[in-house]
C-alpha cells in the first residue's frame, strides 16, 4: 500500500471527480456521497475473476473557514498545518528562499487530499495525481512510492520537482504562491500583524539570541495590545487563591479533604476546575508531583499582580517562600481569601504581559525543538518554561480557554 497527500488552497472538490473521469471509465469510480460534497472516492482498475485489481482511494478534509493564514483554531486540519509549518521551518534548508516560499504556501492551504493506492501507485495513478496537483495549484507530500522515487520523505511541486526533503535538499527552482482575491480582500486587514506585535517578536528573538537560544523566525506574532483580552485583577486573584490552596496539598501541608472544605466554605468551589476537584478527591503521589509544578503558574500570576518585580531566569525554579506573607494568596485554613481577592487591583500592563508571553512562546518552541533533537539548552529549563507559558497564555485569554484546557502551541 502506498500513499501521498495533496495540499491546496482550492476548496472546489468537483474538479477532483472531473479529473478522475478523464482518466477512468465511470464504472470504475465509486463515489461515497454526492458529486458536490463527496466523502470518499474509490477507483478500481484491472479487476478480474482471479485478480482483485488496483484501487485508488481518495479522501479529503478542509478548513471550516478558508483563508490564507493559519491562526490557532483548534481545528484538526489547521493544527496539522501549523505543525507542518513549524516542521518545515525547523529544517536546515540548502535553499532558504525556496523554504520561505513553501512556508508561505503552507499558510494558504485549505484542503488536504489524501490518496491511497492498494497495492501500489500505477503509472495511471501517477498521471492523475500530477494533474490534480496542477488543477488545484497544489504541492504534494510523499515518500518513496510509484510516483516519487526518493530515499526520504519530502514536499514536491506540480512538476514533480523536490521543494524540500527532510535533509534540507531541493531540486525545484521556485514556487508560486497564489491567494484567491476573495480571501485576501476579506481578511487582509484583519490578518496583517500589528506594529506592536511585530516589534515584540523582534525583541524576544533578540533577547533569546543574546542567551544563545535558537529562534524560529517563521513563528508568527502573538496577539497585539489592541485586541488582547487580559484577565482581570479579580479573576487572577481568584485563580491564585485556588491554585495556591490546591498546591498546598501537593506539598503535603494539608489533605485534599481539608482544602475541599476550605474552598467550599469560602465560596471558591465553583472556581475550582474539574481537574483540581479530581485531584483533591484522590491526591495520589504521582499527581502531587505534577501539581507541584503549578508553583510556576502561581509565580507568574503573582508577577502579573505586581507581587514580584520580575519573573526571573528561565532556568530558576519559582521560590514561593520569598513572597511576603501578606502578598501570598493562601494563608492557611483560617485565612480570609475574600480580603485578598477584594484587594487585588494593581496589575501589569497589557504590553508587559504580552512581552512575557511572546518571549516564553518562543522559548517554549526552542525547548520542544531541543527535545525532538535530543539536545539540551543550558539557560532554559523545559518544565519551567512550559508552566510559565501556560499561565501567560491563560492571562491573555488564549483561545478563551479555561485553566484546565490551556494549550501551549509552538
Amino acid at each position: 500500500m502506498e500513499n501521498c497527500t495533496i495540499y491546496s488552497h482550492d476548496v472546489n472538490m468537483d474538479k477532483v471527480l472531473t479529473v478522475l473521469q478523464s482518466h477512468f471509465d465511470q464504472s470504475a469510480i465509486k463515489v461515497n456521497g454526492t458529486a458536490e460534497q463527496w466523502e470518499s472516492v474509490v477507483v478500481t482498475t484491472g479487476k478480474k475473476l482471479w485478480k482483485p485489481g488496483q484501487t485508488l482511494t481518495l479522501r479529503y478534509r478542509q478548513r471550516t473557514v478558508p483563508g490564507y493564514q493559519l491562526p490557532p483554531s483548534g481545528e484538526a486540519i489547521a493544527e496539522n498545518l501549523r505543525g507542518m509549518y513549524n516542521y518545515v521551518a525547523g529544517i536546515q534548508a540548502a535553499n532558504t528562499g525556496l523554504q520561505e516560499l513553501l512556508l508561505a504556501k503552507i499558510a494558504t492551504i485549505n484542503t488536504e487530499l489524501t490518496l491511497i493506492a492498494d497495492p501500489a501507485f500505477t503509472a495511471q495513478h501517477a498521471a492523475v495525481i500530477m494533474q490534480l496537483a496542477k488543477e488545484m495549484d497544489a504541492f504534494l507530500f510523499s515518500g518513496n512510492n510509484g510516483v516519487f522515487k526518493t530515499e526520504t520523505q519530502g514536499f514536491w511541486d506540480q512538476q514533480g520537482d523536490l521543494l524540500l526533503d527532510t535533509t534540507g535538499a531541493s531540486t525545484a527552482a521556485t514556487l508560486t504562491v497564489n491567494i484567491a482575491s476573495a480571501y485576501f480582500d476579506d481578511h487582509a486587514a484583519v490578518n496583517t500583524p500589528a506594529p506592536d506585535a511585530t516589534a515584540r517578536k523582534a525583541r524576544s528573538e533578540a533577547q533569546l539570541k543574546a542567551m544563545e537560544v535558537k529562534t524560529n523566525r517563521f513563528l508568527p506574532v502573538v496577539t497585539n495590545e489592541a485586541t488582547v483580552v487580559i484577565r482581570s485583577a479579580r479573576e487572577i486573584a481568584e485563580r491564585l487563591v485556588v491554585l495556591s490552596a490546591v498546591n498546598s496539598v501537593a506539598f503535603n501541608h494539608f489533605s485534599g479533604a481539608e482544602i475541599t472544605t476550605y474552598l467550599q466554605k469560602n465560596n471558591l468551589w465553583e472556581l475550582t476546575t474539574p481537574k483540581e476537584k479530581i485531584f483533591l478527591e484522590h491526591p495520589k503521589e504521582a499527581d502531587k508531583m505534577r501539581e507541584t509544578w503549578k508553583c510556576e503558574g502561581i509565580w507568574v500570576l503573582l508577577w502579573a499582580l505586581k507581587k514580584l518585580s520580575a519573573i526571573g531566569a528561565m532556568d530558576a525554579l519559582a521560590n514561593l517562600d520569598m513572597i511576603a506573607a501578606e502578598d501570598y494568596p493562601f494563608r492557611g485554613l483560617e485565612g480570609n481569601p475574600a480580603a485578598y481577592i477584594a484587594a487585588a487591583g494593581d496589575m501589569r500592563s497589557s504590553a508587559e504581559i504580552l512581552d512575557a508571553n511572546d518571549l516564553y512562546y518562543r522559548a517554549d518552541w526552542a525547548c520542544v525543538d531541543a527535545r525532538i533533537k535530543g539536545t539540551g539548552i543550558e539557560v532554559l529549563h523545559p518544565g519551567i518554561v512550559y508552566e510559565r507559558h501556560y499561565a501567560l497564555n491563560w492571562l491573555i485569554s488564549y483561545h478563551e480557554q479555561p485553566w484546565d484546557e490551556v494549550s501551549c502551541d509552538t
